[in-house]
C-alpha cells in the first residue's frame, strides 16, 4: 500500500512541479491549452535539470524550491484548471507507474549503462565525476539526471520511482496529440488507451531512455504543427527547449533532430510554401547545441563517441565487394523489416496508408515517408560500414530501439487522415 501512495505523490509532484511557470493567456498573445502549458513547462524544467547536472546541489533542496515555486500560480488560476485531461494525464500515468513498479528487473543496457549515471547522481555526484563510473563515458546523461532526481526525492528507496518521470512525459506526449482532435470523452480514453496498446514494450521500460526520445520527438512534431498552422512564433520556444534537451538524453537524437529539420524543409517544400526565417533558426540552433555538446563531452573526457565504443568503419575495399555487400544487406534488410513488423506503429501507418494511397490525403504522408527512408538509411550506413566483429549481435538487439524512437510521429497522420475520413 504504501508503494501505490508513494507513485499517488510522485506524479502528482511531477504534475504540480510542471505546472510552473504556467502560462497565463492574459499575459500572452497566444492561448495555450493545459496541456501545451505543461509541456512547455516540461520543456523549461528539462533544460533546467540539464544545467544542475553539471553542479554539485543538493537535490532534495531543489525538489523544495520547485514544488514551492507553483504555489504562485493559485494567485491566478481559475478552478477550471482542473479539467477532464489533467485527471486523465494522472491516471494513465498512475496506471503505468504501476506497470513498471511491478517489475523491477533492469534490461542489459540499462544495468550496463545506464543505472551507474543514475547512481553518479544519486550520491551527489555531478556530470564531471561520469568518467569514474563504468559504462559508455559518452553516452548522454540527462535522462539519468531526471531518473536519479526523482528517486532520490521519493519516500521508498527504490530505484524504479525515478522512472516514473518517464511514464508523465510519455503519457503527456500521447495525451496532448489525441487532444488536437478534440474528442468526446469515451472516444478519447479509447483512442488513448489503443495507443498505448500500440506502443507498450516491456522490454523498453525496463530502464531504457527510449520512452524519454519517443515523447520528446511527438512534443518537436506537434509544436511543429501548432506554429505551421497558427503562425505563432511562441510555439517555436518549446521546440528549441526540447531539441537542445534530446541531444543529452542519447546519442542517435543527434541524426533524429536534423531529420526533422530536413521534414520540415521538405514539408514546405511540398506545400509549395517559402522556407521561414523560424526554421532557419531551428537549424542554426540545432548546429550550436550540438556543437556545444561535443565541445563539453571532448573538454571533460577527451572524447566524443556517436556509436558503440568499439565502432569503427571498414575498409574501402572491404564494403565494396559483392559478398560482403550481399551479406550485409541481406542481413540489416531482414531487421530492419522486423523491427517495423514488431512496432505496431509502423503497421497501423502503412495499413492507413495503403488505404489512402489513390486519395489526395496521400500527401500527407509523404513528408514521413520521407523521414522514414532517412532513417532507414542511417541504420543502414551504420551497421553496412561497422568493422567490428560483433556488428551482426548489434544489429540485432539495437535496430527495433532505433525505429521504436521516432515511431510516435506516425500517430499524428494517422489520427489526422482517420478524423479526415470520419473513422474517428
Amino acid at each position: 500500500m504504501i508503494e501505490i501512495f508513494n507513485i499517488i505523490f510522485l506524479v502528482f509532484s511531477i504534475f504540480w512541479i510542471s505546472t510552473f511557470p504556467l502560462f497565463k493567456n492574459n499575459l500572452l498573445i497566444y492561448k495555450f491549452s493545459i496541456l501545451e502549458n505543461i509541456s512547455i513547462n516540461l520543456a523549461i524544467l528539462l533544460n533546467v535539470f540539464l544545467f544542475f547536472s553539471f553542479y554539485k546541489l543538493n537535490q532534495q533542496y531543489i525538489f523544495l524550491i520547485l514544488m514551492i515555486l507553483p504555489l504562485l500560480n493559485l494567485f491566478f488560476l481559475k478552478k477550471e484548471i482542473i479539467k477532464e485531461n489533467i485527471i486523465l494525464l494522472l491516471f494513465f500515468s498512475f496506471i503505468l507507474s504501476i506497470a513498471i513498479s511491478s517489475n523491477l528487473y533492469l534490461e542489459w543496457d540499462a544495468q550496463a549503462l545506464w543505472i551507474y549515471k543514475v547512481i553518479n547522481f544519486l550520491d551527489g555526484n555531478n556530470f564531471n565525476n561520469l568518467s569514474n563510473v563504468p559504462g559508455e563515458i559518452t553516452y548522454p546523461h540527462l535522462g539519468t539526471y531526471v531518473w536519479a532526481f526523482f528517486w532520490k526525492n521519493s519516500f521508498i528507496d527504490l530505484e524504479y520511482t525515478g522512472r516514473v518521470f518517464y511514464m508523465f512525459i510519455y503519457s503527456l506526449s500521447i495525451l496532448i496529440i489525441v487532444d488536437l482532435q478534440k474528442k468526446d470523452l469515451l472516444k478519447k480514453i479509447l483512442i488513448i488507451s489503443g495507443i498505448f496498446i500500440l506502443s507498450l514494450d516491456s522490454f523498453l521500460l525496463s530502464g531504457y531512455q527510449e520512452y524519454l526520445v519517443f515523447s520528446i520527438f511527438i512534443f518537436i512534431f506537434y509544436f511543429y504543427f501548432r506554429f505551421n498552422k497558427t503562425k505563432e512564433k511562441i510555439f517555436i520556444v518549446p521546440i528549441i527547449l526540447f531539441i537542445n534537451s534530446i541531444l543529452w538524453i542519447k546519442n542517435e537524437a543527434s541524426f533524429f533532430v536534423l531529420f526533422f529539420l530536413f521534414f520540415a524543409f521538405f514539408h514546405h517544400l511540398i506545400k509549395k510554401e517559402k522556407i521561414n526565417k523560424e526554421l532557419v533558426l531551428l537549424s542554426i540552433l540545432y548546429l550550436f547545441f550540438v556543437f556545444i555538446k561535443n565541445i563539453i563531452f571532448h573538454s571533460n573526457f577527451g572524447e566524443v563517441n556517436m556509436g558503440w565504443q568499439d565502432y569503427t568503419t571498414n575498409n574501402f575495399g572491404n564494403i565494396f565487394q559483392f559478398s560482403y555487400f550481399i551479406e550485409r544487406t541481406s542481413s540489416i534488410f531482414v531487421s530492419i523489416l522486423v523491427a517495423l513488423i514488431k512496432c505496431k506503429i509502423y503497421l497501423v501507418f502503412f495499413l492507413v496508408l495503403f488505404f489512402n494511397l489513390n486519395k489526395k490525403n496521400f500527401k500527407v504522408f509523404l513528408p514521413y515517408i520521407f523521414f522514414l527512408l532517412l532513417n532507414i538509411t542511417l541504420i543502414y550506413l551504420i551497421y553496412y560500414l561497422a568493422n567490428d566483429p560483433n556488428w551482426a549481435n548489434y544489429l540485432a538487439t539495437t535496430v527495433d530501439r532505433l525505429l521504436f524512437q521516432t515511431s510516435g510521429i506516425y500517430l499524428l497522420p494517422i489520427l489526422f487522415i482517420l478524423k479526415k475520413n470520419n473513422y474517428l
